[in-house]
């Protein structure tokens, strides 16, 4: 919820920056001698413009519920502090080097509960079948990238992404993307699912159940409602700004 209590506090990027309305930003259009002659002083495109910013910021909220939910939920089932979550590594993607960290991270010694624990290693080894013909690998835990959902087509932040993949599995961590939207970019899964153990929509609630034991879909669907609302609210502001644009 104090995620979701933040959209009440966005300003689209457009208006920020004139430090005015929707007039503001029309005439400040009308002015630019590229936006002049395209179109782009009209208050269609102002309108369209301030729901695009909306719905990328609703998007950014949604998936930091994700990652922060997921890890709430290893810390609290498998009795983890926050601290035991955490793996970094620096990795070399392209000629570049950079700190890469994974948003889960759960080695199998540090859980203290022996019959979870057992679960979480042999959900580690089925996978680890599944991703390669020839697992010669003694899993010591399983790294997660959380996403809600994931759409962008960025060449170096997949190039980035394979090789944080590629080094988990080095390390013995089995790399596994839950992207818990079911319609994510497929030409990007496709490519993915070769170094990462990819879960789409209720797959990935499904991996978080079998290896935390807890059933987070149920727990979003009790509670829809109440994170329905801000974002609903959201939207209608953002409908005004955009009706006022015409």
């Amino acid at each position: 919820m104090g995620h979701l209590a933040k959209l009440r506090e966005y300003t689209p990027g457009p208006v920020r920056k004139t430090g005015g309305g929707v007039d503001q930003l029309v005439q400040r259009y009308r002015e630019d001698p590229l936006f002049s002659i395209f179109g782009l002083d009209s208050r269609e495109y102002v309108a369209a413009a301030l729901s695009g910013g909306t719905i990328t910021s609703i998007h950014r909220k949604i998936g930091d519920i994700y990652e922060a939910c997921v890890k709430a939920v290893f810390s609290e089932a498998l009795g983890l502090a926050p601290t035991d979550l955490v793996y970094e590594a620096i990795i070399r993607s392209g000629s570049k080097k950079e700190t890469r960290s994974t948003d889960v991270y759960l080695e199998f010694a540090r859980v203290p509960d022996d019959r979870r624990r057992q679960a979480m290693i042999s959900y580690g080894a089925a996978e680890l079948a599944a991703l390669t013909k020839s697992p010669k690998i003694d899993l010591i835990g399983l790294g997660l990238e959380v996403r809600h959902c994931y759409q962008t087509g960025d060449s170096k932040r997949t190039q980035a992404d394979e090789a944080m993949a590629r080094h988990l599995l080095v390390s013995a961590i089995l790399p596994i993307m839950p992207l818990f939207r079911n319609q994510s970019n497929p030409g990007i899964v496709r490519r993915y699912r070769s170094v990462w153990v990819v879960k789409e929509g209720m797959a990935s609630y499904e991996m978080v159940r079998e290896v935390s034991g807890y059933d987070l879909y149920g727990f979003m669907t009790r509670n829809k409602e109440e994170f329905r609302k801000p974002v609903i609210e959201m939207l209608q502001d953002s409908g005004h700004e955009a009706a006022n644009a015409f």
